[in-house]
């Protein structure tokens, strides 16, 4: 979506086979990231 209208898509997800399909994940912990990489 993003490459074809240049418009990002947020949501969250608890289930790893959702995450699989980010460009980028972010991991919070309590509140806190704990993690913001890029996905391969």
């Amino acid at each position: 979506l993003n490459e074809e209208t240049g418009t990002a898509f947020i949501f969250a997800t608890h289930d790893p086979r959702v995450m699989a399909f980010a460009q980028r994940v972010v991991e919070l912990r309590d509140g806190r990231v704990i993690n913001n990489g890029m996905q391969n």
